[in-house]
């Protein structure tokens, strides 16, 4: 079967597991353009499970193919299996796949897809190959916020292995005057997850940067510091508690 056939059986399958209301939630959820049939995750990955399990010898080519014909879908639960085949097959993914993973995320516009590319595809890749960090040295320069958010997300994978926390602080340093919410929230989600492994580092850039700091980020950067609560104080007592950037 090709690869546009396969989609389109695929297409079916995912159809059939939908239900209207949720269609319809999901879709004002996202602010999508997209059709949506509102398949529920845990039955999006089961499908792009099976779909996996009885193509036991799939190769690069074969999985890329698949994926440019479920990008080419105008249906979310489509573009929803693209990205959890990349999660499931990590291996297949190289350096010479990043040109397409960044017009994927270009056109993916949600965090909902964006995330799991850039933050589990991209992320592993950067932990496997240093190359992939110059890569990301561009992203975070991009005029496309996802494109931005996903240069920070790329980090986690090498951050939980206890690098490049001066690369993720120039990042943050770079985007922190942003009042892109995704680009705040991915500031604090990120530094939380490294706080947790480098308190005392992440403490210190929160206390350089009180002045020109947002709640958004704040909020879910101090989540795992000893001083976290003697940070937002600080940070309140400089004026800056106001209700755009209440912390709570």
């Amino acid at each position: 079967m090709s690869a546009a056939a396969d989609v389109v059986a695929i297409k079916a399958e995912l159809a059939a597991l939908g239900t209207a209301d949720r269609a319809v939630a999901e879709k004002a959820y996202l602010k999508s353009e997209r059709i949506h049939f509102g398949t529920a995750v845990p039955d999006v990955r089961a499908v792009a499970k099976r779909w996996l399990r009885s193509r036991p010898d799939l190769g690069h080519d074969a999985l890329l193919e698949w994926c440019r014909a479920g990008r080419d879908e105008p249906v979310h639960e489509c573009h929803m299996v693209v990205v959890e085949l990349l999660v499931l097959r990590p291996k297949l993914i190289g350096p010479a796949d990043l040109p397409w993973l960044e017009q994927l995320i270009r056109d993916s516009r949600t965090w909902a897809l964006v995330d799991p590319i850039a933050g589990t595809v991209v992320s592993r890749l950067a932990a496997a190959e240093p190359a992939t960090l110059e890569v990301l040295d561009r992203w975070v320069t991009d005029p496309d916020f996802w494109v931005r958010r996903s240069a920070v997300l790329g980090l986690r994978a090498v951050l939980r292995d206890g690098r490049e926390a001066d690369r993720f602080f120039a990042y943050a340093d770079r985007l922190l005057p942003e009042s892109e919410f995704f680009i705040r929230k991915v500031l604090g989600w990120v530094a939380r997850e490294l706080g947790a492994l480098q308190p005392v580092e992440v403490s210190a850039w929160l206390r350089r940067n009180l002045a020109g700091m947002n709640g958004v980020t704040l909020r879910e950067a101090v989540k795992p510091l000893p001083d976290g609560a003697e940070i937002v104080e600080a940070w309140k007592r400089g004026g800056h508690g106001t209700r755009r950037n209440k912390v709570g």
